[in-house]
């Protein structure tokens, strides 16, 4: 199959899948209550579109809450796509659908890491925290490469160097709440949870100046709302988290709490009084927790 030679500028086409109907991520019916198609942002891929030149252009599709059309495809250069395991029967359907309109495809995210054989007609696979790899990829694509496997190393990734995802590319209305992530990791080795093979037992968190860079931005673009903090687990990292608190506090303070928030964290932190006050935040926030067990 021969792709047109995109090595100055590149069309790239973000394409999250559909998850599957039977899943805990697709809950569309309580969403229509509040006006909302689907209850999170795609975080993944505007967090890779921020990875990727500047002079590149951007579209990005959510076939959760609309749309594929033949004129995106047409559009086209390169379609980048992939997810979770729940997302995998639509991934693997719209490699097919990208072939059947001579568009090269990029697939990456936590299934794809995992079982990269399954994506195997992929064009690309772009495996890992996309950080670590993502310039290898581009390079590789702009020297006129059409096809290969890149792996990111394994827990090493840098992420105070992660950069704002480009929340500009959302439709805010779209949404129950938007994602933003402070850490990756966790400590706990929890048998039901892939979270320590995808990004270890040591949580990285990024620096405060930059996780309210992030909100700041929401803040610019006119989100106001729920923002949920997708982190493996919150608390993973408590000495980064106690410093952080404080200065997110202020600066909610200072906006008029223009945000409420949610998020992940373990059990263990029922009996930490002192973080549970800290993340309260004032009785004009409510911050809803979602618990995980360390021990099971």
């Amino acid at each position: 199959m021969a792709y047109p030679n995109t090595s100055e500028s590149c069309r790239v086409l973000l394409i999250y899948p559909r998850f599957s109907t039977a899943t805990f991520w697709n809950f569309t019916v309580a969403c229509e209550l509040v006006g909302a198609r689907y209850p999170a942002a795609p975080l993944g891929l505007i967090t890779l579109a921020a990875t990727l030149p500047q002079h590149w252009d951007l579209r990005l599709v959510n076939r959760n809450t609309e749309e594929l059309s033949e004129a995106d495809l047409d559009w086209a250069d390169l379609v980048m796509t992939g997810g979770m395991l729940a997302q995998q029967v639509d991934t693997l359907e719209l490699i097919a659908l990208c072939h059947e309109h001579g568009k090269p495809v990029a697939v990456g995210g936590p299934d794809p890491t995992s079982s990269p054989e399954i994506y195997a007609t992929a064009d690309f696979r772009v495996l890992g925290e996309v950080e670590g790899i993502v310039d290898e990829f581009i390079s590789a694509w702009q020297a006129g490469e059409r096809s290969g496997c890149f792996t990111a190393p394994k827990f090493t990734i840098d992420v105070t160097l992660s950069p704002i995802p480009r929340f500009d590319l959302l439709r805010f209305e779209h949404y129950l709440y938007v994602g933003v992530q402070y850490s990756r990791g966790c400590p706990f080795t929890c048998e039901f949870c892939d979270i320590i093979e995808l990004y270890g037992r040591v949580p990285r968190a990024k620096t405060t100046p930059q996780m309210l860079a992030e909100l700041e931005t929401l803040y610019q673009l006119g989100y106001r709302g729920h923002v949920d903090f997708v982190d493996d687990n919150l608390i993973g990292n408590k000495k980064a988290l106690k410093t952080f608190l404080p200065e997110l506090a202020a600066w909610l303070k200072a906006r008029d709490y223009p945000f409420e928030f949610s998020t992940e964290a373990s059990i263990n932190m029922a009996a930490i009084a002192k973080l549970i006050k800290r993340l309260q935040f004032g009785e004009h926030l409510r911050c809803g927790l979602g618990a995980r067990h360390p021990a099971i």
